[in-house]
C-alpha cells in the first residue's frame, strides 16, 4: 500500500471515531467529574481513562485525552513516508509540554508542582522524554532553556528567555515556541507543494490548513505584539516565513498601525471573518482568534469532500480531533465548576 493510500485511508476509518454533537452535548450534562468519565469511557477514549482513578480531576482529564491525540498522530506517521509534514506537525504535542515546563520554570516553580501538569506521553512515543525531565528538573529557567540546546527550539527558547527577561511578559514562551514549530511546518511545506498536492487546486488540503496555521499565528502575533510594546525589529522576529496568504508586507503595516482595529482591516483581503465590535483590543484579538479557529474546522471537514485520499485528509483529521480534546477539556472543567450544559455548550468550538 502506497503512503498516499495508507494515509487517507487512515484518515477515513478516524474519522468515524470523532464524537458527534449528540454525543458532546450529553458529555456537558454530566453532573460530576465522575460521571463524565462513565460517559467517556463508551467512547474511543476508554483505552486512556482506564488507568485514571477517583478523585477526578479537569487536569487529569485533560492529560490522559491528550494521550490519546498523541497516540493516534504518531501512529499515523509510522506509515507516512514521505509525508514529513505529520512528523512536524507532532513537535505541536510536545511544544505543549515544553511551554509549560518552561514558564514554570521561569515562575520559579518546582518540579512535583509542574509535573502534575505534563504527562509526557508525547515525547515517550517518540523518544524525547529525557530531555523534557531535564527542562523539568533545571535549577532556573536559565538552565532550562539550555538544555534545548541542538534541538529544535534552542534559537527561539533563547529569544522567549530574552524578551521575557526584558518585558516580563510570560506568554513570550508560548509565542516562541509556537514559532519554532510552525517554522518548520512552513518550510517542510514551502520546499514540497507538490508533493502535498492531491488535486490542482488543492482545495482544503495540507496547503490550506498550513496557510490558516501560519496566517493565525502571524497575525496573532503581531496584534499581541502591540500591548506588550515590541519593537519593528522584535516583531519581525517573531514572524514565520514563509507565510501563508498574509504576506509580510501587509504584517508590517500592521505592526505599524495605529490601533488594534485598524490593524485587523488589513487582512481582510485574504479573510473576511465577521468580526463584530468589541469592547477592548484583548476582545478583539479574542475575536480574530476564534474566527481562524472557525475557518480550520471548517477547512478541516471540507477535506474529506475534497481531498479524497490524500495526506490532506490525514492532517484534516489530525486538526479536528485537536478540536475534539480542546472542547473535552473545556467540558471537563466546565462540570468540574458545575457550569450549567448550555454555558459549557456554548463555550465551545463546534
Amino acid at each position: 500500500m502506497s503512503s498516499k493510500t495508507y494515509v487517507g485511508t487512515k484518515a477515513f476509518a478516524l474519522r468515524g471515531t470523532l464524537l458527534d454533537a449528540g454525543a458532546i452535548q450529553k458529555l456537558t450534562e454530566a453532573t460530576s467529574l465522575e460521571e463524565l468519565v462513565n460517559r467517556l469511557r463508551g467512547t474511543p477514549y476508554a483505552d486512556v481513562l482506564s488507568s485514571l482513578s477517583p478523585p477526578y480531576t479537569a487536569r487529569r482529564l485533560e492529560l490522559a485525552l491528550r494521550e490519546r491525540l498523541a497516540a493516534v498522530h504518531h501512529s499515523v506517521t509510522q506509515g507516512a513516508g514521505r509525508y514529513g509534514i505529520l512528523q512536524q506537525y507532532y513537535l505541536k504535542n510536545i511544544a505543549w509540554d515544553l511551554k509549560l515546563a518552561l514558564k514554570s520554570r521561569a515562575l520559579g516553580r518546582s518540579y512535583e508542582e509542574t509535573i502534575e501538569f505534563i504527562d509526557m506521553k508525547a515525547e515517550e512515543l517518540v523518544g524525547r522524554r529525557d530531555l523534557m525531565a531535564k527542562v523539568l528538573s533545571a535549577k532556573d529557567i536559565n538552565e532550562a532553556v539550555s538544555m534545548l540546546s541542538g534541538s529544535e527550539f534552542a534559537a527561539d527558547a533563547e529569544r522567549a528567555l530574552s524578551s521575557y527577561s526584558a518585558k516580563g511578559e510570560i506568554r513570550f514562551f508560548d509565542v516562541y515556541i509556537d514559532h519554532a514549530v510552525l517554522s518548520a511546518i512552513s518550510k517542510e511545506y514551502s520546499l514540497n507543494p507538490r508533493l502535498y498536492s492531491a488535486k490542482a487546486a488543492d482545495a482544503n488540503g495540507v496547503g490550506d490548513i498550513v496557510a490558516l496555521d501560519v496566517d493565525a499565528y502571524n497575525v496573532l502575533s503581531v496584534l499581541r505584539s502591540k500591548p506588550w510594546g515590541l519593537r519593528e525589529s522584535e516583531v519581525q522576529e517573531l514572524i514565520v516565513t514563509p507565510t501563508g496568504r498574509v504576506g509580510t508586507s501587509v504584517l508590517a503595516r500592521m505592526a505599524a498601525s495605529e490601533s488594534t482595529a485598524e490593524a485587523v482591516k488589513l487582512i481582510e483581503n485574504a479573510y473576511r471573518f465577521p468580526i463584530q465590535g468589541t469592547p477592548g483590543d484583548e476582545d478583539l484579538i479574542d475575536a480574530v482568534e476564534d474566527a481562524f479557529v472557525r475557518k480550520l474546522m471548517s477547512t478541516a471537514v471540507l477535506a474529506f469532500v475534497w481531498q479524497g485520499l490524500s495526506p490532506g485528509t490525514i492532517l484534516a483529521l489530525i486538526k479536528l480531533l485537536e478540536f475534539e480534546v480542546s472542547n473535552l477539556a473545556a467540558i471537563a472543567i466546565g462540570v468540574e465548576a458545575g457550569i450549567e450544559p448550555k454555558q459549557i455548550l456554548s463555550k465551545l468550538r463546534t
